[in-house]
């Protein structure tokens, strides 16, 4: 992986939920100073836990996600478990987004 996390927009995060079981999704925005500065937190937590699939969405370029989930407050993480939502922690909390790492990782296989 490199230095910043995969983007994604509409069209291809849905073949990037299809293709993990287990997703953890951060939807922020370049205007978002709340995102800027969690958005590193959020990488940090995805190099530690490599068993799940990590990734950002700007909601300018996943517009259709975001209001599909509805998406009201920036910084939001929202954990996918085969590709349904299972929960999201909205605002940036480290402590809170481990907690849904550990949700998602203990969900047993369907």
């Amino acid at each position: 992986m490199g230095s910043d996390m995969i983007t994604y927009n509409d069209l291809d995060v849905q073949q990037f939920l299809d293709a993990n079981v287990r997703v953890l999704i951060m939807f922020g925005a370049k205007w978002c100073g709340p995102c800027k500065a969690f958005k590193p937190k959020f990488q940090t937590i995805s190099l530690e836990n490599p068993d799940i699939a990590f990734a950002y969405c700007d909601v300018e370029e996943t517009s259709s996600l975001a209001a599909e989930l509805e998406i009201q407050s920036l910084p939001t993480v929202v954990g996918f478990f085969d590709g349904v939502e299972e929960a999201s922690v909205v605002g940036p909390s480290v402590d809170r987004v481990k907690e849904l790492v550990e949700k998602i990782r203990n969900r047993a296989n369907p």
